[in-house]
């Protein structure tokens, strides 16, 4: 009988929790805004040869317990157009605690002048756990006695691909393509249930005066039987070097965001959310600070940092027609077309 109530109550805790994190199986972030890759792992490639970027953020700041998130991801040229890279995630809220390990492969395709298409293939481990030892209670309640934690160890896959043409990128993928059969009939075991999720993306970027740029970003996330999430940002960039953010989220977040590059290939940022209606309003806002190495293949400022061609405004045309120089392939370049071709 003990052994039933207990079951019934970890079933109920695990439950409880699922219904607050299903809707982020994957934490939010809005850093993707110069981190592309934490959003999409088909961006490999698309700015720099080589990025490292080292993320912190503090979800609902005004309330004890809240999301905390640390992440850690990257990615490298292996090989010709491969790249190799991964994230590992730390995700606390209470006396939940989640860590997933993800390993992916993005091949980058020339399809036409200017024009790319990248896949990337991602696998992810997560470990979650249940911190009973955590937990005010009565300590020998006979249901919390000698029950220190629940543990629980799944696999997931994603897929993405992207289109790119100049500076527009159009992204479509499942971050997580297998739902969890039963989990919460298996809560007791230290199952935890998992959704599929899909996400769609679209981003741009025009010169919009000398030494101006901005930046435009679109995002749609959506977990099965949740509500979507839809992201609308605009970046302003001055000099290639320093921008500033503007974010909305439609449930009910606004986002202020800071940054720059500091040194050859090193940029910091950090954004600060505000509740506009809901429980957001009540949170205390969010904190999310990114530091981040990028690398290019020559050595030299990537492409998202690369100086413009310092041309006048084409007559009778509108800026938003008049976009940065687009990206030159150099020597080390495996797209660049033979000359004998």
């Amino acid at each position: 009988m003990k052994k039933s109530y207990r079951n019934i109550l970890l079933l109920s805790v695990v439950m409880l929790i699922g219904q607050i994190l299903q809707a982020q199986q994957i934490p939010f972030t809005t850093h993707y805004t110069f981190n592309q890759y934490s959003l999409d792992p088909a961006f490999a490639g698309s700015y720099e040869n080589k990025s490292i970027f080292i993320n912190y953020r503090r979800d609902w700041a005004g309330i004890d317990g809240a999301p905390q998130t640390y992440r850690l991801n990257g990615f490298g040229n292996i090989f010709g157009n491969m790249y190799l890279g991964g994230e590992v995630m730390v995700d606390n809220t209470d006396i939940f605690n989640r860590l997933k390990a993800s390993l992916n492969y993005s091949y980058r395709l020339q399809m036409a002048e200017e024009q790319f298409l990248s896949v990337s293939l991602t696998g992810s481990l997560f470990q979650s756990v249940v911190r009973f030892d955590q937990v005010v209670a009565d300590v020998d309640d006979p249901l919390l006695k000698d029950l220190t934690r629940v543990t629980g160890t799944d696999f997931n896959a994603g897929f993405s691909v992207i289109y790119n043409r100049r500076n527009l990128h159009i992204g479509l993928g499942m971050p997580m393509m297998v739902r969890t059969k039963n989990a919460y009939l298996q809560a007791a075991d230290g199952k935890f249930a998992f959704e599929r999720a899909f996400m769609m993306h679209i981003s741009d970027r025009y010169q919009i005066a000398p030494d101006w740029d901005l930046q435009t970003f679109i995002v749609y996330q959506k977990t099965d039987n949740e509500p979507g999430f839809l992201d609308i940002s605009g970046t302003f960039i001055y000099d290639n070097r320093y921008w500033a953010s503007l974010l909305y989220r439609n449930s009910g977040v606004l986002a202020l965001g800071v940054g720059g590059e500091l040194g050859k290939g090193v940029v910091l940022g950090y954004t600060y959310e505000i509740g506009t209606g809901g429980i957001n309003s009540k949170s205390g806002g969010a904190h999310e600070i990114s530091l981040g190495f990028r690398m290019s293949a020559t050595g030299g400022k990537t492409k998202f940092y690369q100086k413009r061609h310092k041309a006048k405004k084409p007559a009778n045309s509108r800026w938003g027609d008049y976009r940065t120089e687009p990206y030159k392939p150099t020597p080390i370049d495996y797209n660049k077309r033979r000359e004998n071709q």
